[in-house]
């Protein structure tokens, strides 16, 4: 038994660091048709794979429609998830049904999509291009432009008067915000945007 003992090599454990409270996690897309997608992610699952409902769609070849999920807890444990994936996914170059995931991991999603998870501050992700913020949320660039200022508190005549519009351009541009992003109000619209670093959250948790 002594033998045994001595002969085990023992490696250091990485220890998953948490995300602090000015950062939002965050999957960087650094090889395949997405390359520089920077999907901010929420607490909850996060839904990868060819499918157009996905959260983060990849058409890269061997891709399945559903391949795998990112499952965020409360207290900011990250795990990936490989739902029966044909091609299978990868974790540090590792196939994984299951594993935690950590800061600077990098997820392969089939032969040629390759990810990295990440935390980026509010202010990073803010100061990303306008135009490509609202390609990654599914929105156009004014509807983005009007659900951030829904987020900083602004009414909607306060909205027009910034904007040099008229408040039912606003609403119609909030009602195909609340569509296509399947939110049912301005409350939620909000909590979306704040969510994924798109505004200050005044230095607390996003809810």
């Amino acid at each position: 038994m002594e033998d045994d003992d001595k002969s085990t090599v023992v490696r250091p454990v990485r220890i998953a660091r948490g995300r602090r409270r000015s950062e939002v996690a965050c999957l960087e897309v650094l090889e395949g048709n997405s390359q520089g997608k920077v999907l901010p992610l929420t607490t909850g699952s996060t839904l990868i794979g060819r499918g157009s409902t996905c959260d983060l769609p990849l058409t890269d070849e061997g891709v399945s429609r559903r391949h795998a999920k990112l499952a965020i807890s409360e207290d900011g444990v990250v795990n990936l998830i490989d739902l029966d994936s044909t091609n299978g996914t990868f974790l540090n170059r590792a196939r994984i049904d299951m594993a935690i995931v950590r800061e600077g991991d990098r997820i392969q999603i089939g032969p040629d999509a390759t990810l990295r998870f990440m935390y980026r501050t509010r202010q990073e992700l803010a100061r990303r291009d306008p135009k490509e913020q609202a390609a990654e949320l599914g929105l156009r660039p004014r509807e983005l432009e009007v659900a951030v200022l829904v987020a900083e508190g602004l009414t909607s005549q306060e909205i027009a008067d910034r904007l040099h519009i008229s408040p039912r351009t606003v609403t119609t541009h909030l009602s195909n915000a609340y569509e296509r992003l399947g939110l049912s109000g301005r409350a939620a619209l909000a909590r979306y945007v704040v969510q994924r670093g798109l505004v200050p959250d005044d230095g607390g948790e996003a809810p």
